[in-house]
């Protein structure tokens, strides 16, 4: 496994690991000939749009630099293997129907160039008899396990802690008049397992419900299962300037060449999701004060 970041748990049994940092050319290059991988799953990111924007520079040379090192390393392999680059549905225009793989690009913060920017890096590989790297484009998903810096894990984290009075019966939420695309992590990794076996290489897929969601009704889901009387506040600390108003995807590329559709209702992720921030809030004990989290709509 190559990871980038500190905060990564590796504990899962039966599992080799080896942490590195791709913006690390030699490191990436040993650890690619040692493992000598018939897959790669590369997901290793600078992933969110607010720490992009303080911290640009290393966004850039975490994601462009760092996935060339990873690209450069398996296609230079003696038998290179399939590469699944995660990108983002963030590079796209703005639109007000349903993006499709063909849909103009243009990204508008520096997360998102940088995706933009390593999907541009596949080209020198497209001809590649052997291997290859196949792109998603990933809309937005959630689930239990997830960062508390996306919007919906950070609804259920403080309904959680209202839930156990750690925290005023106050939701704190950034726009909620606005339309997204969500999938349940699960059927995600799904997606990608079918990407790397069924896509074609120097393809671009979307992984996407196809669904368009109001955030304001993924917010009623989530107070009916809340075990707490709560009023919802729109802290203008978490709108940003520059949110779309609607973002949904057009899933029939990916649905034609791998015959993959989520499963998991929103419904249900909701409710898992839930459960997850109750069971940790319970076992760790988190205190209210200085607890703030910094949503996002990715």
């Amino acid at each position: 496994m190559v990871s980038y970041g500190s905060n990564v748990s590796l504990h899962e049994p039966g599992i080799e690991y080896r942490k590195i940092d791709i913006r690390n050319r030699d490191e990436v290059h040993s650890v690619m000939r040692e493992f000598n991988p018939d897959m790669v799953y590369h997901l290793a990111a600078v992933s969110a749009v607010g720490p992009s924007w303080s911290n640009p520079r290393l966004t850039f040379e975490v994601n462009v630099l760092g996935s060339f090192n990873i690209f450069e390393a398996a296609m230079n392999l003696p038998s290179p293997p399939r590469v699944l680059n995660i990108s983002t549905a963030q590079v796209y225009a703005r639109s007000s129907g349903p993006l499709s793989e063909n849909s103009p690009l243009n990204p508008d913060n520096p997360y998102a160039a940088s995706k933009a920017m390593t999907e541009l890096l596949m080209v020198q590989y497209r001809n590649c008899v052997n291997g290859g790297i196949i792109t998603a484009r990933s809309f937005n998903h959630t689930g239990p396990g997830q960062l508390p810096t996306f919007v919906l894990s950070s609804i259920a984290k403080q309904l959680a802690e209202i839930e156990v009075g750690q925290a005023a019966p106050t939701l704190k939420v950034g726009n909620i008049a606005v339309t997204r695309d969500f999938t349940d992590v699960r059927d995600i990794v799904i997606a990608y397992d079918r990407l790397l076996e069924k896509g074609i290489s120097g393809e671009v897929y979307n992984v996407c419900s196809g669904r368009p969601v109001l955030l304001a009704n993924v917010i009623k889901e989530f107070q009916m299962n809340c075990r707490a009387s709560i009023t919802v506040e729109v802290d203008q600390d978490r709108v940003r300037p520059s949110d779309v108003a609607q973002m949904v995807g057009d899933p029939t590329k990916i649905r034609t060449a791998t015959g993959w559709e989520p499963d998991i209702p929103l419904e249900t992720t909701i409710r898992d999701l839930q459960d997850y921030w109750r069971g940790r809030i319970s076992r760790e004990g988190t205190r209210a004060n200085g607890f703030k989290s910094e949503a996002t709509t990715h």
